[in-house]
């Protein structure tokens, strides 16, 4: 079984939407696929909280929209409940992610290492298994010059943010039966734009969900034609695999 639920959809300066990070269940193990800064509010507008909500964490890259909840997981997780959740992570994010982002806030004299706040799980590009799924890193191109991925869920692919990128989203269709894809409404260089994606074939735009769009998407809709496009909405439960 996979089900999704989105905590939020919203860009990384967006203020009506949460950070786009993506609670999946994966036959009963609660992986959240990024945790950014507005991770904590979601989950409390829901009822829930990390530490019962969540068993793992994986990270795509470090940008704080997508890292910024960390903080809390590991200091509430270190002398609150005493627990550590999996954290799956690319082995070339795991330094910075701890000295760009962590460290400064959570280290002390005793406990100086990600693993001392994480049961950390580094990853290269090889298919790895979380209860019987089958998941996968794939390197996208984001911001030049920093380490950004994107995961292979089963039959199900997560862009995470990346820049637009034909050959891949062409190979993924082949692949996939969804495609769940960064969307902003206007060019970017670090994203895909909606514009881009309406240059896909219909077939594969039946396919694909947009996500880490802007404020105005609802104002975009009244005014543009979206195409084949669907809309992935944050706080709704998508079964997606019985």
């Amino acid at each position: 079984m996979i089900e999704l639920m989105m905590l939020g959809t919203g860009s990384g300066f967006s203020r009506k939407y949460y950070n786009n990070n993506a609670l999946f269940n994966l036959n009963g193990y609660k992986l959240l696929v990024d945790c950014g800064h507005t991770a904590h509010r979601s989950l409390n507008d829901l009822g829930m909280s990390w530490h019962s909500a969540i068993d793992g964490i994986l990270i795509t890259h470090i940008h704080a929209d997508h890292v910024g909840g960390l903080e809390e997981v590991a200091l509430d997780g270190k002398y609150k409940y005493n627990k550590k959740v999996d954290l799956y992570i690319a082995q070339d994010l795991v330094m910075p992610l701890w000295n760009n982002c962590l460290q400064g806030g959570v280290c002390d004299p005793l406990h100086n290492d990600l693993s001392d706040f994480f049961n950390v799980k580094a990853q290269d590009e090889k298919p790895f298994q979380i209860n019987g799924i089958q998941l996968a890193l794939i390197h996208t191109e984001h911001v030049p010059g920093k380490k950004s991925y994107s995961v292979l869920i089963d039959d199900l692919f997560f862009s995470s943010d990346a820049q637009f990128d034909e050959k891949l989203i062409v190979s993924m269709n082949e692949k996939t039966r969804m495609l769940f894809h960064d969307c902003v409404l206007d060019k970017s260089p670090i994203h895909a734009s909606i514009d881009e994606l309406l240059t896909l074939p219909y077939d594969i735009q039946e396919k694909i969900w947009i996500m880490h769009y802007s404020d105005h998407l609802e104002e975009y809709k009244r005014n543009n034609d979206m195409g084949k496009l669907k809309i992935l909405q944050q706080h709704k439960q998508y079964l997606l695999k019985n």
